[in-house]
């Protein structure tokens, strides 16, 4: 028995080794190039290649046109400064550059009188007495209001606030019983005397100009006309003072 199953064992050894070194069939692929050619039906195998990218795809894409800049507005025309047009000059009757000069300082008759003279004098210039208002004063009162007592009653309250120089305005008009605390010859010192007051408690106090009628004798004519007559002896005796005309 031991002999049959020896026999056997050996005789599988022989087929497995037979079987190993092929010599019963196809052995199993030792590797990657028998697995290669033990594959089935190898000429179907068909190696392609790549696909070209498509012609809108391979067509690389023009660039975007750049927006156009926009155009710079031309800087405006610059234009010399042109002086403005000044007047002429005022012409005297001979063509030349008129001049005038205004004597003050007189009454309506002593302007009346030069003016007839300087006419008489010369026709090279134009005399004409010309008058104007001015203030020549400046008022501090208190109008008046309520008849003489009233004005009588002012006066006691001012003088109990220690103001003493001060009366009673008695002339017919408008200014009748006003009651005047000062008359100055410049607006500055009426105006300091005014708040002199305000700070002893007078509230109706207030300030009015006193106009007067000026006269005056204007001159035209050419610049040597006017020159020649300015120092002439009709002037001087007339006692004017010389300046210049306003316009």
């Amino acid at each position: 028995m031991m002999r049959v199953l020896f026999l056997v064992l050996l005789l599988l050894n022989l087929l497995a080794f037979a079987f190993s070194r092929g010599w019963l069939g196809t052995p199993a692929p030792e590797g990657e190039p028998e697995r290669l050619t033990n594959q089935l039906n190898p000429e179907r195998i068909v190696l392609r290649p790549a696909e070209a990218p498509r012609a809108e795809e391979a067509k690389p894409k023009s660039p975007e046109p750049a927006p156009a800049p926009e155009p710079t507005p031309a800087p405006a025309p610059v234009t010399a400064p042109t002086n403005e047009a000044k007047p002429p000059a005022a012409k005297a009757a001979n063509g030349a550059d008129e001049a005038c000069v205004a004597l003050t300082g007189l009454t309506e008759a002593q302007a009346d009188n030069l003016a007839q003279n300087l006419r008489a004098a010369t026709a090279a210039v134009r005399a004409t007495h010309e008058t104007a208002t001015a203030p020549s004063s400046w008022w501090v009162h208190i109008p008046a209001s309520g008849g003489k007592e009233a004005a009588e009653r002012r006066v006691a309250e001012l003088r109990s606030l220690g103001i003493e120089d001060l009366f009673i305005m008695q002339d017919p008009g408008p200014n009748q019983y006003a009651v005047s605390l000062g008359l100055f010859k410049s607006e500055a010192k009426a105006q300091q005397h005014l708040a002199m007051l305000q700070n002893k408690r007078v509230r109706t106090a207030t300030i009015a100009a006193r106009n007067t009628v000026v006269h005056r004798v204007e001159m035209r004519g050419s610049a040597a006309a006017v020159d020649t007559m300015s120092a002439s002896r009709v002037v001087r005796q007339s006692g004017a003072t010389i300046g210049e005309c306003k316009s």
